[in-house]
């Protein structure tokens, strides 16, 4: 079992959590939680493989599927019986962009694609899964909302990060780790002291 394959049933797992998680407040039965967490989690890898023009990735290997139903009915029953903090979606999901974002990213540079493609890729795979979350649970999707903290930005840094390695090192272990070591620290960082992008105001133009 390659580290590779592992993370991506990490990604699974976190995104099926995010779905579940989104859910809470919502009055979604237990069918509804489990589909919005199995949408969340194969979402971002279904397009990346679509548009990379390669078998989709849960396709091939159901335990996907598998690892994304366990993770959505755990989390169903541990809201139901825990007092989960507020900020644990936003906790899960930056872990879940973390490993998403180099999954995509790898699989897109292992195909031989360039620097750009591989980066537009990563960030694509991240943020479609959360998107569709969003959206189906009728909020604004957390990458376009105001006041984000570092969302897309930690995404693509950790694009950069991984392609510096693997130009160096290539498919070696430590680049996908330190790809996934930067989104988690720039992501997490960026919650707890509140680090954001300097926004574009015409009005404060004078």
């Amino acid at each position: 079992m390659t580290l590779q394959y592992i993370v991506e049933h990490l990604s699974v797992a976190f995104g099926a959590v995010t779905g579940a998680l989104a859910a809470r407040g919502k009055s979604i039965d237990l069918f509804g939680v489990i589909v919005l967490g199995l949408v969340t989690a194969v979402g971002g890898g279904t397009l990346r493989d679509l548009l990379l023009d390669v078998p989709v990735f849960w396709i091939q290997d159901s335990a996907y599927v598998v690892t994304g139903f366990v993770a959505a009915l755990l989390m169903f029953f541990s809201v139901r019986m825990l007092q989960l903090p507020n900020g644990i979606l936003q906790v899960a999901d930056a872990f879940f962009l973390a490993f998403v974002v180099m999954l995509g990213t790898a699989k897109t540079w292992n195909l031989g694609h360039s620097w750009p493609v591989c980066i537009v890729m990563g960030v694509a795979t991240g943020v479609a899964g959360g998107i569709l979350r969003d959206v189906l649970c009728g909020q604004i999707p957390m990458v376009f909302r105001s006041h984000i903290d570092l969302y897309a930005t930690a995404a693509m840094i950790g694009t950069i990060v991984y392609l510096i390695g693997s130009a160096w090192h290539p498919k070696h272990p430590s680049n996908l780790i330190a790809g996934v070591c930067t989104i988690l620290i720039l992501r997490l960082a960026a919650l707890r002291w509140r680090i954001r992008l300097p926004e574009f105001d015409p009005g404060s133009e004078h």
